[in-house]
């Protein structure tokens, strides 16, 4: 299992590490100071015992009593930790020890109780205490501290009517006293020891004070950081991160929320325009459809119209001699009476095919518009007036809504004139028993077109038949040629507009023409 620390360990190990680090530093110093104020308490102990020692042997010379000053030396030598104490002429003899084995023994110069004043040619005949003290380890490995101090000739001592020495001697002799540091040293390892102990606790103490402000200051926030980002990362953009302090923390809390709502915002606006780019791209799809099916309808147009064109040129002529024939023979009064009737029957009908080859060679032709800006309003009140007085319109209501201030279009009045008539006589046909028909205008401000919509609540127009509406020869009605809706259709598009168609069966038809607006100049562009 992988083993990953967390933020508090961190700090908490850090922490004890520099804690640990000052408190080793401060343990090091502190117990250097602690043996050099014990030694030197220690050297102030022996100074103050060989002080009285000195005094104590002034009175016993001047009293000439040294028996008592070799008790008190004796008693002295026997107190704890004083090893032994020695009284030595100024030639190094030793006068009186504790240790009686070394009395009336010659010390060396060379040794330790003397090299401190003796390292010269000129001994030195003052000294401190520390410099009078020494260091070193006893033959039983104890360590211990040597102090001496001079005696010297005071003027008690040579102006006394039993006096021995001279003025002319400065010392008369020294005093050694050597001192166990076992006690000291014991003294320094329990100090060291509680020190050591204390250092612990604090440590502890102070890991564990800091440990618990962490969590509470550093890793609860951290942590419900860290969660909020966990739900950010799922998804979840309400998240937001619980304030609870003012400092860096609570700042950083106040971005995360902010930055979070800013997500939100985005992920929102992101969407919508997703949204909206599918319905774009939808209506985009449509009107690439219907584009398609315009120009396959107007290829299919053009196509059809080069055939009918020659195949009415083959036909008409025939057909003009039959009907001139037919003519010619229905005047002769040598007709029998009986095929007169006969002669009519084939009179009308060929009438009739010429009249179907006449509209078949203006649906091949394709008329140049001569445009001119027109109102549309204007020009649908007059095909109304026109058309209403017609029998197929007495059952028929007609409902005009015109659009106020609607600009001009710029087409072809009388081709435009011919679509509108044959929308409005398809319409009447539709509602043989009679009903409404709406005109409507208005303004399409995306597009820039004037719409016109014809609206007829008749029977309608079937799915299957409606994709078929403006294809040439077919029609829903049993007498009709199938061709007045494909000539509009083309009658529109080169004046640079379009027609639309909607219907429901038992409802009716809407046909919607969309016209170019004028612009501000007559540009007639088949002419250029």
């Amino acid at each position: 299992m992988h083993f990953r620390p967390t933020l508090i360990t961190k700090l908490a190990c850090a922490i004890t590490l520099i804690l640990l680090g000052f408190m080793g530093l401060l343990d090091y110093t502190n117990i250097h100071n602690f043996r050099k104020a014990m030694i030197e308490y220690a050297v102030s102990n022996a100074d103050q015992m060989a002080e009285v020692i000195n005094q104590s042997a002034y009175d016993s010379m001047l009293k000439n009593d040294k028996n008592s000053l070799f008790e008190m030396i004796r008693r002295i030598g026997q107190s704890e930790g004083v090893m032994h104490i020695r009284l030595m002429d100024r030639t190094g003899r030793i006068f009186y020890s504790s240790t009686r084995e070394e009395i009336g023994t010659v010390i060396n110069k060379n040794t330790e109780a003397c090299t401190m004043c003796h390292k010269s040619e000129n001994p030195r005949l003052y000294a401190t205490s520390m410099h009078r003290s020494r260091f070193f380890t006893a033959a039983d490995g104890t360590d211990v501290m040597g102090f001496t101090k001079a005696i010297y000739n005071e003027p008690a001592c040579y102006t006394a009517a039993c006096h021995v020495h001279p003025q002319s001697y400065s010392i008369l002799g020294v005093l050694d006293i050597v001192v166990s540091l076992n006690n000291l040293h014991q003294k320094v390892h329990d100090y060291r020891t509680q020190f050591i102990i204390l250092t612990c606790i604090f440590v502890a103490a102070t890991g564990i004070l800091i440990t618990l402000l962490t969590q509470l200051f550093v890793n609860k926030p951290v942590q419900r950081l860290v969660r909020h980002m966990s739900r950010v990362s799922a998804g979840d953009l309400e998240a937001r991160v619980p304030v609870i302090s003012r400092d860096e923390l609570g700042e950083l809390s106040e971005e995360v929320n902010r930055m979070t709502a800013n997500l939100a915002r985005a992920r929102s606006e992101l969407e919508e325009w997703g949204s909206s780019l599918e319905v774009k791209v939808d209506e985009r799809t449509r009107e690439i459809k219907r584009i398609e099916n315009q120009l396959y309808r107007s290829e299919k147009l053009a196509s059809l119209g080069k055939l009918v064109a020659g195949i009415a040129h083959e036909i008409n002529n025939p057909l003009t001699g039959v009907l001139l024939y037919s003519s010619i023979v229905s005047s002769d009064k040598r007709l029998e009476p009986e095929l007169k009737a006969d002669i009519d029957r084939v009179i009308v009908e060929s009438r009739r095919c010429a009249d179907i080859v006449s509209r078949l060679l203006e649906f091949s032709r394709e008329a140049m518009p001569h445009k001119e800006a027109i109102g549309l309003n204007g020009m649908l009140d007059k095909i109304v007036s026109l058309i209403e007085k017609q029998p197929s319109f007495h059952d028929i209501e007609i409902v005009r809504h015109y659009a106020a201030d609607l600009p001009d279009i710029l087409v072809d009045p009388g081709q435009i004139q011919q679509v509108f008539i044959n929308l409005f006589v398809n319409a009447s046909q539709a509602m043989a028993s009679g009903g409404v028909l709406t005109i409507s205008t208005f303004f399409e401000t995306e597009q820039g077109r004037v719409c016109a919509e014809i609206r007829d609540n008749g029977c309608g127009i079937s799915e299957e038949e409606l994709g078929q509406i403006f294809d040439p020869f077919f029609t829903t009605k049993a007498d009709g040629t199938g061709l007045g809706l494909s000539i509009s259709y083309g009658i529109v598009e080169n004046n640079g507009g379009s027609i639309a168609v909607r219907s429901t069966p038992g409802s009716g038809t809407v046909f919607t023409v969309r016209l170019p607006i004028y612009q501000g100049t007559l540009v007639d562009e088949f002419n250029e």
